[in-house]
């Protein structure tokens, strides 16, 4: 009988090669079974170091093309990110300016496709402190784009938002000094973006609103630092530059104080302008207003913004739930929140207290304490909650006393 062509002919050789394959193929499932293999396996297949890889790559582009080649630029910010990421910011600046020359010697010195890496080398700059470098980045892109554009060009608004975000976002890592020149800069910045807005920009632009109220709330962020700072006069700077008269910290209060309330009205007035706004958009623009005066304790000018964001609600059944969140129960103001851009932390104290018609705290306690918080930081807490102002609730459009427990984080204290 002739043999089949599908038989295997055995061999002593190939019995044992089959046997050290069906052992180690048992082995192997037996450790997939358990995912340690696999894990490994993954991670070998998976996982490589992004710095490797881009320096292999940058050494490919230099090799076949030139060590200019357009593409570098990319490879390099690439880099400077990865670098960053790892918290390695000597080495992330010197590939942000590697990359920015490579821009430069291909489209330029004013090109504007070194916006990404001067604020990338800004924000290096300033993790290992220096400051200065990190102004000189941000000027020289300020530079670049007004060059390109003009100073008065609706199109600088948009870098003008990224510059003040920057040096707001920046405040509190720096001294109190370099805080204090943050906010001067930052002054400066908004004062060109209020120009271009009254003179270019019509109200019922859709983003005229919140760069308003971005001016608004820089305004009383200088004036809860002088507040608490006062102004440095040895720092050589000014934020009040328009005159040379001295002036107090009072009238130096009051000042920004007009100023952020204009932009505030500012908001109100675009809101109005634009067909796609709600009724509720425009009563919270309105209760902000209110908020701008009680900080600054124009009691009646808040109340007669409160009740006029409460009335222009009542119209509106749609808006009954927005009633409840604005003025259902005290709620704390806090416009420098969202001027930093930097969440408030997580609180982990309960503090019940009543609220006055004129949004101040009183009758604090915390409620449960934990065992180990001493006299010293209780004190704190309660001075820091009595240095706030929260917006009163309203009832039938009036602002009254309540109670209420606030959710506190003891961490805010210790910053304050």
């Amino acid at each position: 009988m002739k043999p089949s062509s599908r038989a295997i002919n055995y061999s002593p050789a190939k019995s044992i090669e089959m046997f050290m394959y069906m052992l180690m193929c048992m082995l192997i499932s037996l450790a997939l079974s358990s995912g340690t293999v696999a894990q490994t396996i993954t991670t070998e297949v998976t996982e490589s170091d992004p710095i490797s890889d881009y320096l292999d790559a940058i050494e490919t582009a230099e090799a076949e093309r030139s060590a200019y080649s357009a593409e570098l630029s990319d490879l390099y910010f690439g880099l400077g990110q990865s670098h960053f990421s790892k918290r390695e910011y000597e080495r992330a600046r010197q590939a942000y300016q590697r990359g920015m020359q490579i821009e430069r010697v291909n489209y330029g010195l004013n090109s504007l496709s070194q916006t990404p890496y001067l604020l990338s080398i800004a924000e290096a700059e300033s993790f290992l402190g220096n400051w200065d470098e990190s102004q000189n980045a941000l000027e020289n892109l300020y530079e670049i784009n007004s060059h390109a554009y003009g100073e008065n060009d609706p199109r600088m608004l948009p870098v003008l938002d990224e510059l003040l975000d920057w040096y707001m976002d920046t405040y509190n890592d720096r001294s109190q000094n370099g805080g204090y020149q943050n906010l001067v800069i930052s002054e400066r910045l908004s004062n060109r973006m209020t120009s271009i807005l009254k003179k270019s920009v019509p109200l019922d632009d859709p983003d005229v609103a919140q760069r308003y109220r971005k001016i608004s709330h820089l305004h009383y962020f200088i004036a809860n630092h002088i507040k608490q700072h006062g102004e440095p006069s040895e720092s050589g700077l000014t934020i009040n530059s328009g005159s040379s008269t001295a002036k107090s910290p009072n009238s130096t209060s009051q000042q920004h104080y007009r100023r952020g309330k204009a932009a505030l009205q500012k908001v109100v007035e675009s809101l109005e302008e634009q067909d796609n706004i709600s009724d509720s958009q425009k009563a919270q623009a309105i209760a902000e207003l209110g908020d701008w005066y009680l900080v600054f304790g124009q009691r009646m000018s808040a109340s007669k913004a409160y009740k006029l964001a409460y009335e222009s609600l009542q119209a509106n059944a749609e808006s009954q739930q927005l009633t409840e969140t604005l003025f259902g129960q005290p709620s704390i103001i806090e416009f420098t929140a969202v001027e930093t851009g930097k969440k408030l932390p997580k609180a982990d104290l309960q503090v019940s207290l009543e609220v006055s018609k004129a949004g101040v705290p009183g009758k604090m306690e915390i409620l449960n304490p934990p065992e180990n918080i001493s006299k010293n930081e209780v004190r704190a807490i309660l001075k820091d909650i009595r240095s706030k102002r929260f917006r009163p609730r309203l009832v039938d459009g009036e602002t009254t006393e309540s109670s209420i427990v606030f959710s506190y984080s003891s961490k805010q204290a210790q910053e304050s």
